[in-house]
């Protein structure tokens, strides 16, 4: 279908390759605390606050706790654990249980693993409603929201405080805060990992790309918005492209962050994305120059043909995004050569991560045995194994430390990327329409990246706003007059 009523003449753009004015998307990298106008940072301090000293809420009672680890058992001794990933992790799980269970004769845990999030999650809200859910599960942080919804995890702070978990600076303080809901931490978080660009040195030479009057590119010094878009611009052979950035949220929120925009009205109780507020859409301009190029990146036609990862691997593309896990995949082609960087500044730092927790189900009939193991997978023994696989960035602080997660020697040779990265994290709200929001919008995000005409960007980015309503806030949306086609996100073409 074509474009939106309304909506012709080419986006106009910036010139590539002129120079940036002062202050426009050129500044060092900064840390993010001094420039985050998300609550996740504050979230997190009142979450460690009541932590440590044992706060309640008003919103949530916490239960008495076991005030030691339990020697008790379900009733057939068997502790129920579900997890997903890769097969190395999901043998890592294996292997952590194998351990406990040759330590504590008197509870087994048995772990059921599945290959992706998407089964496992099924699997135990199938088996919730059956009555039979697990004691234990892995969920993704954006699962935290109809968790909490549907009453299906147990609290867990009061019972690890009781178990002697140090909560100070023994874990990612993001994912405390990402796994924190009505003013206690429901599940504990054991994966972060920031997103961060990957790249290959042979198609992306950073030493020939820096801003005028700027010191050379390097890991530490980080890239700017600019940079980034001449590092595209590297490769020049038929068939090569010098950048994937998936159109999704996840993705352009680091960019929109960034540049000093917001996704969202409010990150704890979101009514509607922002993208077309003047900071959002101005960030996000400076994207899409860079990934709406032809020339600098691969069409959808390509795409379907062939994916992005299948063309890095091939080495015919020169950056993508990815996490943590991107690493191990990478790492299963000893020939390819790669290296990570953060991702680039608009104005200041900012990226998403990854998170993964371990939740205790609020039907397990062993909660204190429940809780032991999960105070067994917080231990840096647990997460150093865990890191050991490659997919993993462990929540435990004292393993990033660890060669188990550094791994020197081995590609990507600036795994430090992903340390630093960590501090410039922020949250997308995990409410529990969030998942069918995204899905929503895959339409609208496609065409901004792949339209041949977007303009007026303003309105499609207010329309792509006012869509997201009806998930974020839908008592407003009912009394809100329907809108008309040409205010809505023009649908994806067919051919």
């Amino acid at each position: 279908m074509g474009p939106t009523p309304g909506v012709s003449g080419p986006i106009s753009w910036r010139p590539r390759g002129r120079p940036a004015a002062p202050g426009e998307g050129d500044s060092q990298m900064v840390d993010a605390s001094s420039v985050r106008r998300s609550v996740a940072g504050v979230v997190a301090l009142v979450a460690v606050a009541a932590f440590a000293g044992g706060c309640t809420s008003e919103e949530q009672e916490p239960p008495e706790a076991d005030p030691s680890p339990s020697a008790s058992a379900s009733d057939d001794g068997v502790l129920d654990f579900t997890v997903y990933g890769p097969e190395a992790v999901t043998d890592a799980y294996r292997g952590l249980a194998e351990q406990w269970n040759a330590d504590h004769p008197d509870t087994r845990v048995e772990v059921t693993a599945y290959p992706d999030r998407q089964r496992a999650s099924a699997a135990v809200a199938n088996a919730r409603e059956a009555g039979t859910a697990p004691d234990l599960f892995l969920a993704d942080r954006q699962d935290l929201g109809t968790l909490v919804e549907d009453e299906a995890v147990r609290r867990v702070d009061d019972l690890l405080a009781a178990r002697e978990v140090d909560f100070g600076d023994g874990f990612s303080r993001v994912g405390l805060a990402a796994f924190s809901d009505q003013a206690a931490l429901q599940c504990m978080p054991v994966d972060v990992s920031p997103l961060v660009v990957y790249y290959n040195p042979q198609l992306i030479e950073l030493d020939q790309i820096a801003d005028e009057g700027r010191a050379e590119i390097t890991a530490e010094r980080g890239w700017t918005i600019g940079e980034f878009g001449r590092a595209a611009a590297q490769p020049r052979r038929p068939g090569v492209r010098g950048l994937h950035v998936e159109p999704t949220l996840e993705q352009i929120a680091p960019f929109v962050w960034s540049g000093g925009g917001e996704v969202v009205d409010d990150q704890v109780d979101p009514t509607t994305l922002t993208l077309s507020d003047d900071a959002s859409r101005d960030a996000l301009e400076r994207l899409l120059e860079v990934v709406r190029d032809p020339g600098l990146t691969f069409g959808q036609d390509a795409l379907e043909r062939r994916s992005a990862l299948a063309r890095f691997k091939a080495g015919q593309l020169g950056m993508m995004l990815g996490y943590r896990d991107l690493t191990a995949e990478l790492r299963r082609d000893p020939s390819l050569t790669f290296d990570v960087m953060p991702l680039p500044v608009v104005n200041s730092g900012a990226t998403i991560a990854s998170i993964t927790g371990a939740c205790i189900s609020a039907d397990s009939t062993d909660e204190a045995g429940a809780a032991d193991f999960l105070a067994a997978l917080t231990s840096q023994s647990a997460q150093d194994a865990l890191a050991a696989t490659g997919y993993v960035m462990p929540a435990n602080t004292a393993s990033l430390d660890d060669e188990a997660f550094l791994q020197a020697g081995q590609r990507p040779l600036n795994s430090q990327v992903f340390l630093r990265e960590v501090r410039d994290v922020q949250l997308l709200p995990a409410t529990a329409s969030w998942s069918e929001l995204e899905s929503s919008l895959t339409g609208a995000l496609d065409d901004l990246f792949y339209l041949p005409v977007i303009d007026p960007l303003e309105e499609r980015l207010s329309a792509i706003d006012d869509a997201s309503v009806p998930f974020l806030d839908p008592e407003a949306a009912s009394e809100s007059p329907s809108t008309d086609s040409s205010s809505s996100p023009a649908p994806s073409p067919s051919d």
